[in-house]
């Protein structure tokens, strides 16, 4: 029996049991892609009985030796962006134990383009039963992990070039073409990556803020805060309703259990007891304290839209409530709404105009839309207040020298 008999007979007898593993494999990967919060589309195929024989043809053509298949068995991973290629990698090296990575951009230089690809090689030894392969196929799933855009090219690559032997007449004028839609394709990936990069540090940036503020006050709760909540609902609003002892003793359980998990940093408990706070219709002050906090939980749990909703409502609670306002500019700054932001500020500098913190806030939203003198006006009154407001010290200095002009080389005094 010759050689492709033998694969024949192979296809015929395993193919069932290989597309039954490749199933089950293409689910184990998903759930795990999905714990790491990678938003994935997979693939998976068995080389046709067709198209390994072109390839091990193709392959003794081009190569001397031996000829050994790696891709009868393969998972295309797909995803948005580069650096989830590079996760998903990672995530699949260190829960396989594999070290057969290729990656096909090293192979080009730099004048060169063509589809990029990580491969994974997943090994299938360990299995139990073991998998027949035909003669010539390596033992493993061959994995390979794109973005959308490389896996559009690769498609589309594989169509007119790989799939179709014979040349055109013009061949390398079609060739350039292919390379310049591929520059553009990877240019874009590079772009798409770059404004993921800018929203992650813009969210970072409010994470990290809020958590300086709740840092630099060692608690939660100010003391205002702390005096509202003492008091008793009838003496902060008349004819409201009284709480029952239970119904009080109830909010006050899940409202020390929240400020805990948020002092925690145990955002999403944070939120469900402050839910269940309001579910409990307290009064009217203090719904704006816990409006207010749940906004900074789903802030740092990146729900933006449920925070700005949370910090509107507690200003809505209460008009004097200027922390409201504060974070809610944050949260819109963040979101690219400059003048809204803005407003807010001024809002809350209006109730309360001995904020440090909230000039230089403003200060550096002014800096970011090139309003630069009055960036430097409210970095003045930062520093009026506290001189040793360390970064708006800084900011001071940055724009002092962007304000400098640049010597003329051809100036005597250069």
């Amino acid at each position: 029996m010759n050689i492709l008999e033998v694969i024949a007979r192979t296809y015929a007898e395993q193919e069932e049991a290989w597309q039954r593993h490749l199933q089950t494999l293409s689910g184990e990967v998903e759930a795990l892609l999905r714990r790491q919060h990678l938003h994935a589309t997979l693939k998976r195929r068995v080389k046709t009985l067709e198209s390994l024989s072109e390839k091990r043809s193709y392959l003794g053509r081009n190569l001397e030796g031996e000829v050994e298949i790696k891709d009868l068995l393969g998972l295309r991973i797909v995803v948005p962006f580069q650096e989830e290629v590079e996760q998903a990698v990672a995530l699949l090296h260190r829960h396989y134990s594999t070290s057969e990575i290729e990656r096909k951009s090293e192979k080009l230089s730099f004048r060169e383009f063509a589809y990029d690809s990580v491969h994974v090689e997943l090994p299938l030894q360990h299995l139990q039963p073991a998998l027949t392969l035909p003669p010539g196929c390596r033992q493993v799933v061959e994995v390979q992990v794109r973005t959308i855009l490389q896996d559009a090219w690769a498609e589309v690559e594989h169509e007119l070039i790989y799939k179709n032997h014979f040349r055109f007449p013009n061949n390398d004028a079609i060739r350039k073409k292919l390379a310049a839609v591929n520059a553009s394709l990877s240019l874009a990936d590079m772009i798409f990556q770059e404004i993921r990069d800018t929203q992650k540090a813009l969210a970072r940036w409010g994470r990290e803020r809020f958590q300086a503020m709740l840092d630099q006050s060692s608690t939660l709760l100010n003391k205002e805060e702390l005096e509202q909540l003492a008091l008793e609902p009838p003496l902060r609003e008349p004819g409201a309703a009284v709480l029952s002892m239970g119904a009080r003793s109830e909010l006050e359980r899940h409202l020390m259990a929240g400020l805990k998990a948020h002092n925690d940093q145990d955002y999403r408990t944070a939120v469900h007891h402050y839910s269940q706070v309001l579910a409990l219709n307290p009064d009217i002050a203090v719904r704006s304290i816990v409006f207010n906090h749940r906004g900074m939980a789903y802030f740092m749990l990146s729900r933006e839209t449920k925070a700005l909703s949370d910090f509107d409502r507690s200003y809505q609670c209460d008009k004097r409530n200027y922390r409201a306002l504060n974070n809610r500019a944050m949260v819109l700054r963040r979101m690219g709404y400059v003048d809204m932001a803005l407003d807010c500020f001024a809002q809350s500098l209006e109730i309360v105009p001995s904020q440090a913190e909230v000039y230089f806030l403003r200060a550096q939203t002014l800096g970011e839309v090139e309003r630069l003198e009055e960036a430097r006006a409210d970095l003045a009154r930062a520093l009026a207040i506290d001189p040793t407001h360390t970064e708006a010290l800084a900011l001071q200095a940055r724009l002092a020298a962007k304000a400098s002009p640049t010597p003329d080389p051809g100036s005597k005094n250069f």
